[in-house]
C-alpha cells in the first residue's frame, strides 16, 4: 500500500513556480540569491528561476548561469537601469504559474515561499512578502531600510493592501498578463513601476494580500547621499503615480494633486514621525536615535514631490503617455 502511495506521489506533476530576479551589476550576490531561493522548493514544487541582467558591467550572468539560473539579457535602452523592462521580459518569457519577482537585493528567508504558495491556494491573485533588515548593515543602510520599508517588515500585520511594491511580490500568471505590466518609461521604470498594473487588478475588485511569514533580508546599500537620492527617486513620481492609479496607502492624501504638491515639504515633518510610529508599534526602537536622519529624508521625498509633482502638473494638459500591454 505504501509503496503504491510512493509512486501514485511519484507519478504527479510538479508546480513550476517563476522567481523573475532582475539585476545589474550584482556579480558578488547574486549567486548566494539564486542559492538562497533554490532551498525555497517545497516537495512538489519545481522552480524556474529567471535573471535577467540588465546591461551589466560585471560578471553578473555567468555567476548567475553558474548558480543554475536561466539567463536573459535586457537589450536597448540607454545602458541599464530599467528594472521595470526587466521585470516585463523575464514574465513574458517564463512559464511557471505563480510568477515571483525579486529583487537582486534580496536574501529568502526559511518559509518563504511556503507561506507565498499557501496565500494563494487560499485564493490570493497576488501577494506581497516583507522586507526584513538584515544583520550587519552599515548605520547609514539601517538607516535607508527604516526610511523605505516601514510598512512591510514581518512584524507588520497581515491582510488586504492596497500596493506593495516590486523587490519581493508573486502574482497569478493570467492575474498580470491581464494587465498593461511594469510601466517601463522614464522615469517610472526605476520608482512606482508597479502602481499602474496593481491599479488595474484593484478597479476589478483583484486585492493585495500582504504575508508578513514569506519574509526576505532588504540589503540596503550604504551611504546617506544614496539615502537621500533614492527618497528623492521614490518621490518624483509618486504624485503622478498614486493620483492616477489611487493604488497607494492614504490614498486621499493624492486626490488633489496640485494642494499635495503645495504641502510637500509639511507633510514630510509628519511623514518623519508617522514612519517612527510605525516603527515603535512594531516594538523597533532604534529609528528613535535615527530620527534626524529620517526627517532629512523625508525633506529629499518632500523635494521630490514638489519637483516631480509641479512637472507632471504642467505637462498634464498634453495628456499621460499610453500604458499599453507588452504581450499582445
Amino acid at each position: 500500500m505504501r509503496d503504491s502511495e510512493e509512486r501514485e506521489n511519484a507519478q504527479q506533476p510538479c508546480r513550476l513556480v517563476s522567481v523573475v530576479i532582475p539585476a545589474a551589476n550584482e556579480g558578488r550576490s547574486i549567486g548566494r540569491v539564486i542559492a538562497a531561493v533554490r532551498e525555497q522548493a517545497p516537495p512538489g514544487v519545481e522552480l524556474e528561476i529567471i535573471v535577467v541582467d540588465d546591461h551589466s558591467k560585471d560578471d553578473t550572468a555567468a555567476r548567475a548561469v553558474e548558480a543554475g539560473a536561466r539567463v536573459l539579457r535586457l537589450t536597448g535602452g540607454r545602458g541599464g537601469g530599467n528594472p521595470a523592462a526587466a521585470r516585463n521580459l523575464g514574465a513574458r518569457e517564463s512559464r511557471g504559474d505563480p510568477i515571483v519577482f525579486l529583487d537582486a537585493d534580496c536574501t529568502p528567508l526559511e518559509g518563504w515561499l511556503e507561506a507565498i504558495l499557501r496565500a494563494h491556494d487560499r485564493g490570493e491573485q497576488v501577494v506581497g512578502g516583507a522586507l526584513d533588515l538584515p544583520p550587519g548593515l552599515p548605520l547609514s543602510a539601517r538607516c535607508d531600510y527604516y526610511c523605505g520599508w516601514y510598512l512591510v517588515h514581518s512584524r507588520a500585520p497581515a491582510g488586504h493592501v492596497p500596493n506593495h511594491p516590486p523587490p519581493n511580490l508573486s502574482v497569478r500568471r493570467a492575474a498580470f498578463f491581464s494587465t498593461s505590466g511594469f510601466t517601463e518609461r522614464q522615469p517610472f521604470s526605476y520608482t512606482n513601476e508597479e502602481r499602474h498594473w496593481q491599479g488595474e487588478l484593484r478597479r476589478r475588485g483583484v486585492r493585495i494580500w500582504f504575508e508578513p511569514k514569506a519574509a526576505v533580508y532588504h540589503w540596503n546599500r550604504p551611504g546617506y547621499g544614496n539615502l537621500l537620492r533614492r527618497n528623492y527617486r521614490w518621490a518624483y513620481t509618486a504624485v503622478e503615480a498614486k493620483h492616477v492609479t489611487g493604488s497607494a496607502r492614504m490614498a486621499w492624501l493624492y486626490r488633489w494633486p496640485w494642494l499635495t504638491v503645495a504641502l510637500s515639504f509639511p507633510l514630510a515633518f509628519a511623514q518623519a514621525f508617522y514612519i517612527l510610529g510605525c516603527w515603535l508599534r512594531a516594538r523597533r526602537f532604534e529609528p528613535l536615535l535615527l530620527l534626524p536622519v529620517i526627517l532629512l529624508s523625508r525633506l529629499a521625498y518632500g523635494a521630490g514631490m514638489a519637483a516631480g509633482g509641479f512637472r507632471w502638473l504642467r505637462s498634464r494638459s498634453r495628456g499621460m503617455a499610453q500604458v499599453a500591454p507588452r504581450w499582445q
